[in-house]
């Protein structure tokens, strides 16, 4: 008998998944997320998770967030922007309202310790890793983690996951081709 092993290549680009069963959000993080949004009403929530002392990845994931942030307003789909720190012992509220308004007045942040921030994470399963991070180093340690990003609808369900890096471009063809979806 021969075993014939056929090996194809993958393509490994990000997919956005619109998914068609939203994922509704526990009452706690549905009330995070307007928290960081008070005054302006019951929007749509776009979500990313970084840390501003980032130097590759988070900018180009905010910078991707603020281009998103003025599509939508340009497609007059009401969207919120929040950035969701996975550092903060670095990123002090002082911080994270400077790094977030280098991007756009119109991106709010959230902060979290401890347990609520692992809660928080864990609704979206975003991962972290922590290198050389100890009682010597507190300061100058590298943070690995997640580039998935959320589009978050009023009823404070997940409706779309997408890559903060690679699928910008397809968040802002929703915005144009499937209005529909953000009927209220």
């Amino acid at each position: 008998m021969v075993t014939l092993l056929v090996l194809t290549q993958v393509d490994t680009k990000a997919a956005t998944v619109i998914l068609p069963r939203p994922i509704p959000l526990q009452a706690e993080s549905i009330a995070h997320l307007r928290q960081a949004h008070a005054n302006e009403g019951n929007n749509w929530q776009l979500v990313v998770f970084g840390f501003s002392h980032c130097k590759d990845v988070c900018p180009i994931s905010m910078a991707n967030l603020a281009m998103l942030v003025k599509a939508a307003a340009d497609e007059q789909i009401p969207i919120n922007g929040t950035f969701v720190t996975v550092d903060p012992d670095r990123d002090s509220a002082a911080t994270l309202s400077q790094y977030t308004q280098n991007f756009s007045s119109k991106i709010s942040y959230l902060r979290f310790e401890g347990e609520e921030l692992e809660r928080f994470k864990k609704t979206f399963g975003v991962e972290v890793i922590f290198y050389t991070k100890n009682e010597g180093n507190l300061s100058n340690y590298q943070v690995d983690h997640s580039t998935s990003a959320f589009l978050i609808d009023r009823e404070g369900r997940i409706r779309v996951m997408f890559d903060a890096l690679k699928d910008a471009s397809d968040i802002v063809r929703m915005f144009r081709e499937k209005k529909d979806l953000f009927k209220v």
